[in-house]
């Protein structure tokens, strides 16, 4: 028989079981390093069981410790955690969108706990005091954002900004004060509330005020939302109000999760958002009535605000650390591929220059990559991997270069974005060949425009870069012979030129060599001799053939030949 042995198996709860995180042949030890992982209060609770193997090989368990977190006071509300907080020089700057969902961020915590929006906190004397007086969370806040914003605006004391902070809360609350002197009654509708506003000395502020006074009322985030959104369908709404408040409901995490309905992971209810956001979300599973509501207006084009929530909200997920796939975590690189399809295309990668540094962020991660920027190249180099075509890789590459990582990268992108455009000099590159011709043609002068009107390169980079994707559709327009496809010798005269100037204006040629070259060939028939009589002889209806003629030079100037 083997002889007998002990060892210790260190179980932390996760996620409503528990889950063996290390294993120790020392008890004291054992003991030790489970008291440190309690410490850091990301545990719910610890143990260590002793496993005792006997001499027949059968073992024996014992829970020698098991320790749980304490339980949080219910005053006890901590800040947190943010890593920037807009600049804010005026009062009214306080109560603008930015500002707002900083206040909803840092104050996730109280303000899910008394079920309350940022811009009611702002607004209603009551809740401002009663935050004032919850313990030192005020302050603790005002110091969170005094040292981000100092920091942010490059001064080495945030004693000023603190200051200006603390001032600026007084005003608020005066502010509020003196509206609640009035005793003001929660409105019955949106157009009540503006006619109360109207004669009030700051109309703007009133209406706000009262608008929280009716929101207040509703004591869960879904009747808030209810309210809001009766609202969006009165005929006096104003539109900039009802995006705002909707903006500030889009915030809480309990609102979302409640809002999309079941979702399997992670990826699915970011990719959700992006569709809501977008307005062609289809509702899921238990998604309430109010969702499709949601997507209406979003689909309208009346929630840019609350669409730039959502979107940021999305870009602090996708570069954050929570999985993307908790319950099946072999699932994590595929879940990742389909964010990043759905995110990037050769129109834009949506999000912008922050979503594009967020999935930069999250494909590091995916292969444990690290942060200096050679590393972050070869991150790069595996995204661009994974990208469809040349052209979505492209768009991401220019998108990459206007956010801050890209910048930070600084020559390694450019030579990187260089090395693509390059070395992709065959349309096959760009598109792949399934694609319809006009749509292959397309696809390269939307690479043309995107790398022309790409802000963050120098102009003279950017237009080199621009001309060998003209070179690559010149070559294309000749390999495949589509101007005399389009210009065929056996077809009549007048359906021939018509097509041409057609090709010339349909908006898929580059402006450069390639648009060139299609209208010299436009050009050439018109200096045929007796082009005009040739023409009119060609139209196979005599009695059309001058109306032909007219809609031919008509079309020959809105095509941009003169």
């Amino acid at each position: 028989m083997k002889p007998s042995k002990t060892s210790y198996e260190i179980h932390v709860f996760a996620d409503k079981r528990w889950v063996i995180t290390e294993m120790a042949t020392d008890e004291a030890a054992a003991k030790a390093f489970a008291d440190n992982l309690l410490q850091t209060g990301n545990h719910a609770a610890v143990r260590v069981i002793r496993d005792f193997e006997r001499l027949d090989g059968t073992h024996a368990e014992t829970v020698v410790l098991e320790k749980k977190a304490p339980e949080k006071a219910p005053g006890d509300l901590t800040l947190a955690p943010i890593t920037d907080a807009p600049l804010c020089t005026t009062v009214e700057e306080v109560y603008g969108l930015e500002s707002r969902t900083m206040i909803g961020r840092l104050l996730r915590k109280y303000l899910d706990e008394i079920v309350l929006t940022p811009t009611e906190l702002l607004h209603d004397a009551k809740e401002m005091k009663r935050f004032g007086d919850r313990g030192n969370l005020l302050f603790s806040a005002i110091d969170r954002v005094a040292g981000l914003q100092a920091r942010a605006a490059g001064e080495a004391d945030p004693r000023a900004r603190r200051a200006f902070l603390e001032t600026t809360w007084e005003t608020l609350q005066k502010r509020a004060r003196a509206f609640a002197a009035t005793k003001p009654k929660p409105p019955a509708s949106f157009a009540e509330a503006v006619a109360q506003s109207a004669a009030d000395p700051d109309p703007s502020f009133s209406l706000m005020s009262r608008l929280t006074l009716a929101l207040m009322e509703r004591r869960n985030w879904q009747a808030k939302l209810e309210q809001v959104l009766a609202w969006a369908d009165e005929p006096e709404a104003q539109a900039e109000v009802i995006d705002g408040l909707l903006a500030d409901l889009v915030v809480p995490a309990q609102m979302v999760q409640d809002l999309l309905g079941f979702q399997p992971n992670l990826a699915s209810a970011l990719g959700q958002i992006v569709d809501l956001a977008e307005g062609l979300a289809e509702p899921a599973k238990f998604a309430p009535d109010l969702f499709a509501e949601m997507n209406r207006l979003f689909a309208e084009g009346r929630l840019p605000l609350t669409r730039e929530a959502l979107m940021a909200r999305t870009v602090r997920e996708i570069g954050g650390a929570n999985p993307l796939s908790r319950n099946d975590p072999a699932q994590e690189f595929e879940m990742f591929h389909r964010l990043l399809h759905r995110l990037v295309n050769r129109d834009r990668v949506a999000g912008g220059p922050l979503m594009a540094e967020a999935l930069l962020q999250r494909g590091s991660r995916v292969q444990n990559s690290g942060g200096a920027s050679v590393v972050a190249l070869e991150s790069v180099r595996m995204l661009l991997g994974a990208l469809s075509d040349g052209c979505v890789r492209l768009q991401f590459l220019l998108t990459l270069c206007a956010a801050p990582v890209g910048r930070s990268i600084g020559t390694g992108l450019t030579e990187l974005l260089r090395s693509h455009v390059t070395r992709s000099d065959h349309i096959d590159h760009w598109c792949p060949v399934r694609h319809p011709p006009r749509d292959r043609m397309a696809a390269l002068k939307q690479a043309n425009q995107a790398l022309l009107t790409c802000e963050a390169l120098e102009e003279a980079f950017r237009a080199g870069l621009a001309a060998r994707i003209d070179a690559v559709m010149v070559r294309y327009l000749q390999s495949e012979g589509v101007i005399e496809k389009i210009d065929k010798t056996d077809d009549p005269l007048a359906m021939r030129a018509i097509r041409l100037v057609k090709f010339c204006g349909s908006g898929v040629l580059i402006q450069g060599q390639s648009l060139d070259m299609a209208k010299a060939r436009v050009i050439e028939h018109l200096r045929q001799k007796q082009f005009e009589e040739k023409f009119l002889a060609s139209v196979p209806d005599p009695a059309q053939a001058e109306k032909a003629l007219r809609d031919f030079h008509r079309l020959l100037v809105e095509c941009g030949f003169g």
